[in-house]
């Protein structure tokens, strides 16, 4: 019996699908590893993007070349991403990174001691509501006590030179595995109006759930579904936390620190991959303390989808 069952934890499930967009990387008869109840159909969605990272499709994908911010100990840089016998791999090394202009943030970057590894769809492959998931695997936690691994949407083209901006939103989606607690993952909504400081942020509510599902070390397969008037986040096929509009629009009043009426985000972004280590300063607090991390480190993906809300079909995807 315990050998059925481990068979059954790893049942391989067919899909086919004719909606497949990253046709250079996905094969319609390619078994797709998930969790055994995993069918890959939900209803009033639709498969878009099938990526089974078999080579890297530079018709979905960039590897970005800036840092998180001041909280990150590395910067983004090619190696950081790498692509090798069917999984997307984010890279931690301890190297030192010449400072340099940062095109995905028109700016100049300062030298760092670390190198690291992001990945977004490139700007023409913006998404808007629809349902996101990935298999992935946090490092073992025996060698990465301090990282950030993640899954996650982000929009935030405010100027800050702009004299007259128009109004610009910061909207981020997000799921975050931390080395400090490696059977939890943090399920966050940041949300931000004229602004590119994460502290601005907080009149508008701190979204954040530190939620236990097991080890995040073993592969797990991560969920946003994202429609209009609600997030959900899911863990191996289980809602594991619902954010509702009601939840976060101060009706009949704000919930601190919140300010400011919070919407669920609804303009078009990118979707996200990075793995990062955070600064001394706050590594104890979130990230964890990076003094067992042994170098180079990795998080590992074995495949994304997304699948687009039908009432809502996306753009230049087709």
């Amino acid at each position: 019996m315990k050998f059925a069952y481990v068979l059954s934890a790893i049942l391989l499930v067919s899909l086919w699908s004719c909606s497949t967009q990253n046709s250079s990387t996905s094969s319609i008869d390619k078994s797709l590893i998930a969790y055994p109840e995993y069918t890959g159909e939900y209803d009033g969605f639709s498969l878009v993007l099938d990526e089974r990272f078999d080579d890297f499709n530079e018709d979905i994908w960039k590897k970005g070349d800036g840092a998180v911010g001041a909280e990150a100990h590395c910067r983004f840089q090619d190696q950081g991403v790498q692509v090798t016998d069917g999984l997307l791999e984010l890279v931690i090394r301890q190297e030192h990174v010449l400072p340099s202009w940062s095109f995905d943030h028109d700016q100049q970057k300062y030298d760092y001691d670390f190198s690291c590894g992001e990945l977004h769809t490139i700007p023409g492959k913006k998404i808007r509501y629809g349902r996101i998931e990935t298999r992935m695997k946090a490092p073992n936690r025996e060698t990465a006590s301090g990282y950030i691994s993640s899954l996650f949407t982000y929009t935030n083209d405010f100027d800050r030179d702009a004299p007259n901006a128009e109004k610009q939103e910061w909207e981020e989606i997000d799921v975050e595995l931390e080395g400090g607690r490696p059977d939890k993952f943090q399920a966050n909504l940041i949300y931000g109006m004229n602004t590119w400081q994460w502290s601005k942020t907080r009149d508008y509510g701190a979204w954040e759930d530190k939620i236990t599902v097991g080890p995040v070390d073993e592969w797990r397969v991560f969920a946003i579904e994202w429609v209009p008037d609600a997030i959900r986040w899911y863990v191996d096929g289980e809602l594991v936390k619902t954010l509702a509009i009601d939840d976060i629009n101060c009706q009949p009043e704000c919930v601190s620190p919140q300010t400011f009426p919070t919407p669920i985000p609804d303009n078009p972004t990118q979707i996200f991959m990075n793995f990062w280590i955070p600064n001394d300063e706050i590594q104890d607090v979130f990230g964890g303390n990076k003094r067992d991390n042994m170098y180079p480190m990795k998080t590992q993906y074995d495949w994304i989808r997304y699948y687009q809300l039908d009432s809502h079909p996306v753009e230049n995807w087709r």
